[in-house]
Order: structure tokens, then C-alpha cells, then sequence
């Protein structure tokens, strides 16, 4: 199933893939590090068919250039981009998560 064409997705779009051309390149210092964390977490958690296949087996949007746009998987594999806030708190918890998974 294609995305709906909406403002929203069409900017989700050309957000994403103008982080990954960043990201990939000798300008990755330009992508806020709060930012750049958060798409090592997306890759990190995702579903690995859609990592393998290259696209989203929901969506069929190119995983990379998803996993850098502000917008939530539709799967969900990962929620929307946060601001720098948000993600400290987030991340907190994240790691409480691995600890007590690593204790067990």
C-alpha cells in the first residue's frame, strides 16, 4: 500500500532524503546530534525485512530515507523524530530497558 500524497508526506519526503545524503557524506556534522542519534536508533530497532528488502513492507518507502524523516513508521517500528528534550528523556528510558534486559 503507497502512502497517501499529502503536504505532510510529500516534506516527510524531501526531509528524508536530504538527511541521508547528509548523513552519508563529509557534511554528516550538520545533522543535529540529537537527530543523528535518533536515525542510529531507528536502524538499530527496526524490522530487519524491511532493512534486507530496502523498503518498508507496509509502506514500500525506501527504509533509509524514512528512517530520517520527522514521521513515525506506519509499522511501528520506531515513533516520530522528538526534539532535543524529548529524545534526553527517551533515551533514559531506553537504556533503563537494555539494563534490565542485560540483568535478566
Amino acid at each position: 500500500m503507497k502512502p497517501k500524497k499529502s503536504l505532510k508526506n510529500i516534506i516527510s519526503y524531501f526531509v528524508g532524503n536530504f538527511r541521508y545524503k547528509l548523513y552519508y557524506s563529509k557534511y554528516s556534522f550538520l545533522i543535529r546530534d540529537h537527530i543523528k542519534e535518533q536515525i542510529d536508533y531507528r536502524i538499530e530497532v527496526m524490522d530487519r525485512d524491511c532493512y534486507n528488502q530496502g523498503s518498508c513492507i507496509i509502506c514500500g518507502c525506501s527504509t533509509t530515507a524514512l528512517q530520517m524523516a520527522d514521521k513515525a513508521c506506519d509499522k511501528p517500528c520506531y515513533p516520530p523524530m522528538m526534539k532535543k528534550k524529548e529524545w534526553i528523556k527517551e533515551k533514559l528510558c531506553i537504556g533503563k530497558k537494555k539494563q534490565k534486559i542485560l540483568v535478566v
